[in-house]
């Protein structure tokens, strides 16, 4: 996975942090924001990408917060009807999360590959769709979807769309100390269709991102990152 950064904008504590709510992170988080989120333009584009950021080969799953925990355990029950077989088997023997070596928590993966979470627009599993060529990405046109995203989408669960390491991707959010944090745009090989629209559209990657953004910072901190990163 190749990982771009540009230079760095630094925005800290919120000037009035009781006036609204930030169910991620604190008050006094201080972070350092990467400027090329505000150069780049990206919109994902699934008919060109088919959902592999849900499927891409990688040691660890996706990242998520202790708080997340709960939350995946509570949807599991609603959501496991969308799951394929091999998703389930690994939740039984792993469960929904796990603590990597570094002391991070992640969603476990399917042979290092699906999210135990991925569903499909066709019937066929993950298994089906890469026996014929293993480790080299869909063989059909079969596209990825957040089981979670879409129990949340048709109403049948509240208050958790999604992990917030998915729901910001390509946006990604990392520690660096005691209430530190840094924001950073990562660009890799699978997004290139999303690079494309983006720039044909002329979609900005913070307003495609808005939504997240405010689910993790709140809406004053999204406007002083904003003017960070386009300040010239």
């Amino acid at each position: 996975m190749e990982r771009r950064r540009g230079k760095i904008a630094f925005f800290g504590p919120m000037t009035n942090p009781e006036s609204i709510s930030l169910p991620i992170y604190g008050k006094i988080a201080r972070f350092r924001v990467d400027r090329e989120l505000g150069t780049t333009h990206f919109g994902c584009d699934l008919s060109i990408c088919h959902g592999a950021c849900c499927t891409m080969p990688a040691e660890a799953g996706a990242p998520i917060l202790e708080s997340e925990i709960a939350e995946l355990e509570r949807v599991l029950p609603i959501v496991r009807k969308y799951l394929s077989e091999d998703s389930l088997a690994t939740i039984a023997n792993e469960g929904v999360w796990r603590r990597e070596r570094d002391g991070s928590l992640t969603i476990p993966a399917i042979r290092g590959r699906d999210c135990i979470f991925v569903t499909y627009d066709s019937p066929s599993s993950g298994a089906e769709r890469n026996s014929k060529h293993p480790g080299r990405g869909p063989v059909t046109e079969q596209t990825a979807y957040c089981a979670i995203e879409k129990a949340y989408r048709a109403g049948e669960i509240e208050g958790f769309p999604k992990p917030m390491s998915c729901h910001l991707f390509p946006i990604r959010i990392y520690p660096t100390g005691e209430n530190t944090f840094e924001i950073v745009y990562e660009e890799i090989s699978e997004c290139k269709g999303g690079r494309k629209r983006g720039k044909s559209e002329r979609i900005p990657l913070l307003d495609f991102l808005h939504s997240p953004l405010v689910r993790a910072l709140g809406p004053e901190r999204v406007g002083r990152l904003r003017k960070a990163v386009l300040s010239e």
